[in-house]
């Protein structure tokens, strides 16, 4: 029979158990399954993030012996940003586990792990889901607070940059002009790769996460479907409508959110994809000494057990994350109508 002394086992420390929530087959939604942003531990709570706004310019010809052009010295700007931190507990009561006998080859000990296992499993799903509502949130260079939707971080006025107009798609348009829609694209396309700078050396990648109105009215507009017509895709607007469609350079992805969080019907999210170093995500240690002054991992798991009574034990996981999109100026916005 199990006993409740059991959880002072190696096996059930913050190491252990952070290692087994790791090995819990991962669930992968639309953007933390996607690879965007890079994970980066760090041994403090606190991240400094330098802005330099570097432009190239155009030296002109001068006569010989005449004065060196002045160079302009670069403006720098540096923010310190706290990684914020989330967590949620279950509790294990004795008597869940008092009729817990040995079977076969497993002993008490494996049998209260797998029950273990099965909470942090729980708890996992509801971390991958406050991860994803962080992601789409960074993708607007934005971090919000998922009690409130609060802004936390605006990355764009934090480093005094002026963010662009939201793009009219006109996708309502019942007679809309020859080739309009490419050119929006195209215009996008072309603003995103002047705010990149030397960020990308090649052609720019751009997606864009939608509404289901943005994506309908889309993915039935007279430009997208000519562009369809006589290739193997045009089977997926013949029958049930594709999650994602490419057009004018730019993919389209339907972003299937949730009750809790998504895209606005009515809108789209553009941000370019494949550029190193764009899209990252801090983490930070947990608090408790085994991890103090260590790099962060995404996510800890931990036991702390009834010392009065001896009647459960508590299990909790944390984590510390700060995303952040490096050059908020390449992000844009589109409306449907």
């Amino acid at each position: 029979m199990a006993t409740m002394d059991i959880f002072e086992a190696d096996a059930f420390s913050v190491i252990e158990l952070t290692r087994a929530l790791e090995n819990i087959p991962f669930k992968p939604a639309l953007l933390s399954g996607s690879g965007l942003f890079s994970p980066r531990g760090v041994r403090a709570r606190t991240v400094v993030i330098e802005s330099r706004d570097g432009t190239l310019s155009l030296i002109p010809f001068s006569e010989r012996g005449s004065a060196y052009e002045q160079q302009v010295p670069e403006r720098r700007n540096m923010r310190a940003f706290v990684c914020r931190q989330f967590k949620k507990h279950d509790v294990l009561w004795a008597s869940e586990i008092q009729s817990v006998r040995d079977f076969g080859s497993e002993s008490a000990t494996q049998q209260v792990q797998t029950e273990v296992a099965h909470r942090l499993r729980r708890l996992r799903q509801d971390a991958e889901a406050t991860f994803e509502y962080h992601f789409l949130n960074a993708i607007q260079g934005l971090v919000k607070d998922p009690k409130d939707g609060a802004t936390v971080i605006d990355y764009a006025a934090e480093f005094g940059i002026t963010p662009s107009a939201e793009i009219d798609f006109d996708l309502d348009n019942a007679s809309p002009a020859s080739g309009a829609l490419r050119k929006r694209c195209q215009a996008l396309i072309e603003s995103v790769e002047e705010a990149l700078g030397g960020l990308s050396a090649g052609a720019v990648q751009v997606r864009a996460e939608c509404g289901s109105a943005f994506f309908a009215d889309l993915v039935a507009h007279k430009e997208v479907r000519e562009t369809y017509l006589n290739t193997a895709a045009a089977a997926d607007l013949r029958g049930r409508v594709a999650d994602e469609v490419s057009f004018g350079g730019i993919t389209f992805r339907r972003y299937r959110g949730s009750s809790a969080f998504g895209v606005p019907a009515d809108k789209a999210y553009f941000y370019p994809e494949g550029v190193e170093g764009l899209f990252e995500i801090y983490h930070a240690p947990a608090d408790t000494f085994e991890t103090v002054n260590t790099l962060g991992l995404p996510l800890y798991a931990r036991t702390i057990p009834d010392r009065d009574r001896d009647e459960w034990v508590r299990l909790e996981i944390e984590s510390n994350p700060l995303p952040i999109c490096t050059r908020p100026q390449v992000l844009r916005t589109g409306k449907r109508t």
